[in-house]
């Protein structure tokens, strides 16, 4: 019972707070377009808060694993995130909008990956429990909450979009609070959180190279989504059902990832998701209306939901008990906020001088090149360990 009541409790806190995401992340470039920001103008934007994530993440983490509380860093981040986020619509001017941004970046970044941290470590000890049965509902309240603001963009304005943000995130902030298991390092020890011992691990940061290479394409490709939408005809509803489908399509494989995470290695998870990353790249270079885009967006399951899955139990099984948090952060800065940098302005500027259709062509070879690289690397030092 007790059990049970946990699981509902962390299933209804993954809904609400990915609700309160789908209202911010994907209708960015559309924010910012509607305050007169070109694409390398918008592309140095996110560059910089991608940047601010490298070093806000593992800030956060750290500071989780010291307190010997994610949910308190968790509350306060959230909350400063509601009011900033709130304010949006008030501000005008790139150079204000750049520091604004900056600032929300500091504070709301850490939060996914904090909150992975705190159901993988809160859940350890239960076998019938597994992180993508939780996983799954926050792709579910994204779905639901993209699609919705998707139709409200075009009724109300992007205004909207952050009264929504306040209102589920609230809502979330309450949720958070009622969630009893706060206890992420089993052994309190505190004196040897130095996070150079996880650089160490050449697994570890071999892994973190490989992501934030293969995700610079994909972050890009989710950044400018409305871009490509617009050039082959949709509008912001058909970005909506673009965006809700491919939430959607995540949760099979969060439904399932529980019979075969035990059964297959975290990394030949993480290896066979390259394949649909490839793929995506691919199919959106050769696209030209919006159900292609929409279709395209199904993959999403096969390629993120399979990559994260693989990717916070590898992670979670290289870091020492007391850097736990710090690994899932450190981790999600890396493959999230530098991939974030070189996908955000780097795409940008291609948009702006070779137009959209470069931007997955060069995509392609960026994510083949560095999934050989990577295999090569991982085959030779198994070989090596056998010699």
């Amino acid at each position: 019972m007790k059990n049970n009541k946990r699981l509902m409790r962390f299933c209804t806190l993954e809904f609400f707070f990915w609700a309160t995401f789908a209202t911010y992340y994907p209708y960015l470039i559309i924010f910012l377009d509607s305050k007169g920001l070109d694409n390398i103008q918008i592309g140095t934007i996110l560059g910089i808060n991608s940047f601010i994530a490298i070093f806000a993440q593992p800030f956060w983490g750290m500071v989780s694993d010291r307190m010997q509380s994610i949910k308190k860093v968790f509350i306060i981040l959230l909350s400063i995130a509601v009011i900033l986020i709130g304010s949006l619509p008030f501000y005008e001017g790139v150079i204000l909008l750049g520091i604004i941004f900056v600032v929300i970046t500091f504070f709301e970044t850490a939060l996914a990956p904090l909150l992975d941290g705190w159901i993988i470590m809160s859940i350890q000890s239960e076998s019938e429990i597994s992180y993508g049965t939780i996983r799954l509902w926050g792709s579910l309240g994204f779905a639901l909450m993209v699609y919705i603001f998707g139709q409200l963009i075009e009724i109300k304005g992007v205004w909207i979009l952050y009264v929504g943000y306040a209102f589920l995130g609230i809502i979330t902030i309450f949720l958070c609070s009622r969630v009893n298991v706060d206890d992420p390092i089993a052994s309190k020890v505190t004196k040897n959180l130095k996070i150079s011992r996880l650089f160490k691990n050449y697994d570890y940061s071999a892994f973190l190279v490989f992501a934030m290479v293969l995700f610079i394409p994909h972050r890009a490709a989710f950044i400018f989504l409305p871009r490509v939408m617009d050039a082959v005809g949709g509008n912001k509803v058909h970005l909506g059902i673009a965006l809700s489908t491919m939430a959607l399509s995540e949760v099979p494989i969060f439904l399932f990832s529980k019979k075969f995470i035990y059964r297959v290695k975290p990394i030949y998870i993480l290896l066979f998701s390259t394949i649909f990353f490839i793929l995506r790249q691919i199919l959106f270079y050769i696209a030209s209306s919006p159900i292609h885009i929409i279709l395209i967006q199904m993959l999403q399951g096969f390629s993120f939901a399979l990559f994260l899955t693989g990717a916070v139990y590898y992670m979670d099984s290289l870091a020492p008990q007391e850097l736990k948090a710090t690994a899932q952060t450190v981790g999600s800065a890396v493959f999230i906020g530098m991939s974030g940098i070189s996908g955000s302005y780097g795409g940008g500027w291609i948009i702006e001088n070779y137009g959209i259709a470069n931007l997955y062509y060069t995509g392609i070879y960026i994510s083949v090149g560095i999934t050989i690289l990577y295999s090569l690397s991982m085959y030779f030092r198994k070989n090596k360990s056998t010699w």
